[in-house]
């Protein structure tokens, strides 16, 4: 798909996340509806997702953000993982279709509160037009020990691919690797369902925060058109 006939808007959004000293700047279009031949189209030309708006970084002086996919078909697990794996063995998982539950938006609010330090009270509906308006379809993954909830997760579902979209866990629980483990789920759900690629959004070499996207092997990256061998 060709982004040419949308109207396309360049956004300066501050400080880059990733990169001290930078801006984060992007070209996006919204969009109420998109059919998953056209989504996976552009995500195969390096575009992202985030609520009704699709967009691409096109930061001045930086190309570090660089979309990453896992090959599903060919994950192995590393040692680490298996155990992450095991340690999770007795958390169930539930699929829902995307929808606001107040359960999830309450965990949404206690993560961003204790785990990433957010001061500012995150409204409702801030939250609803990241994780809930979406142009395609969506799952709620919501991740339970006992009937306890401990983490939610959103991906993307098409035909010949699963986007993760944002995952989220109960800061009180950070011990378990939550994160890993969500990813480790999430490939095991496109193998149960015979899909080749799971796509991990950006990977960003210099910061730290992203190092574990690069553990899920093999993987490829996208390097202008061309997705290459990671």
């Amino acid at each position: 798909m060709s982004v040419s006939h949308k109207k396309l808007f360049h956004t300066d959004n501050g400080p880059c996340p990733y990169r001290k000293n930078f801006t984060w700047h992007n070209v996006s279009f919204h969009t109420c509806e998109i059919t998953p031949e056209d989504y996976s189209s552009l995500l195969n030309q390096g575009f992202r997702r985030s609520g009704l708006s699709i967009y691409r970084p096109v930061c001045p002086g930086c190309d570090e953000c660089i979309p990453i996919r896992v090959d599903v078909k060919n994950f192995s697990q590393s040692k680490g993982q298996r155990r992450i794996w095991k340690k999770n063995k007795h958390v169930r998982v539930e699929h829902h279709p995307v929808g606001f539950n107040q359960g999830d938006f309450d965990l949404y609010r206690r993560y961003q509160k204790d785990w990433h330090g957010v001061k500012s009270i995150v409204e409702e509906c801030e939250y609803n037009d990241f994780l809930i308006e979406t142009p395609v379809t969506t799952e709620i993954l919501r991740y339970y020990l006992g009937e306890k909830l401990i983490g939610v997760g959103w991906v993307d579902c098409l035909p010949e691919l699963i986007s993760s979209v944002y995952f989220i866990f109960d800061p009180k629980y950070g011990s378990m690797s939550l994160g890993t483990f969500s990813l480790l789920y999430e490939i095991e759900y496109a193998r149960f369902h015979d899909i080749n690629w799971l796509y991990l959004g950006y990977w960003v070499e210099c910061n730290h925060k992203m190092n574990y996207k690069a553990k899920f092997q093999p993987a490829q990256i996208l390097r202008g058109l061309r997705w290459q061998p990671f």
